[in-house]
């Protein structure tokens, strides 16, 4: 099993919360075989909505001090690319990032057309390169060869009944545009 673990910054969260989650992330053994620094995507209709973007420097200086302390690690330009100038990407590449996630949505928020992204690279001379092309890909384990046996059990992530103002808004306004 490898791990991709990252976080995102531009949540409210102070200096210390990123270094220490960068230090939680550091001494795992194995360390992550990738670590996304993300920026936060304010979404309307969220709690987050109204949050400021994140400063470029903020983000430089995230990625260079994640590929200080895990040299070895595949340090992810992710969510927030879209708000980055060009040269903001190319300064996060510059301090350590050496992989993105492609495609044109990630889980939630838009992501670069694979088509800006491959033009960027080759602006700036950087070689894209297959996944799995540092570590062999884990083989898959089927669930029936698995030990583990499923328990019949499908849990719900729901909060019935749970309202957030600001969704509702957003919703409400989303359905009168239509």
């Amino acid at each position: 099993v490898t791990v991709c673990s990252g976080g995102i910054i531009g949540m409210g969260e102070a200096l210390e919360d990123r270094a220490g989650m960068l230090v939680a992330l550091s001494t795992l053994d194995p360390q992550p075989e990738s670590v996304p620094i993300n920026a936060l995507v304010a979404v309307e209709g969220t709690p987050m909505a109204d949050l400021p973007p994140i400063p470029i420097w903020d983000m430089v200086r995230m990625v260079a001090t994640t590929r200080i302390i895990m040299p070895q690690t595949q340090v992810r330009l992710s969510a927030g690319r879209t708000q980055m100038s060009r040269e903001g990407q190319a300064m996060c590449f510059f301090a350590g990032a050496n992989s993105i996630f492609a495609g044109d949505k990630l889980l939630t928020t838009p992501n670069p057309d694979v088509n800006e992204d491959m033009e960027m690279f080759k602006l700036l001379g950087l070689n894209p390169q297959k996944p799995f092309t540092k570590v062999s890909q884990p083989k898959t384990v089927e669930a029936e060869e698995s030990q583990y046996q499923a328990k019949g059990e499908k849990p719900k992530w729901t909060r019935p009944g749970h309202t957030i103002d600001r969704n509702e808004a957003a919703k409400k306004k989303a359905n009168l545009a239509e």
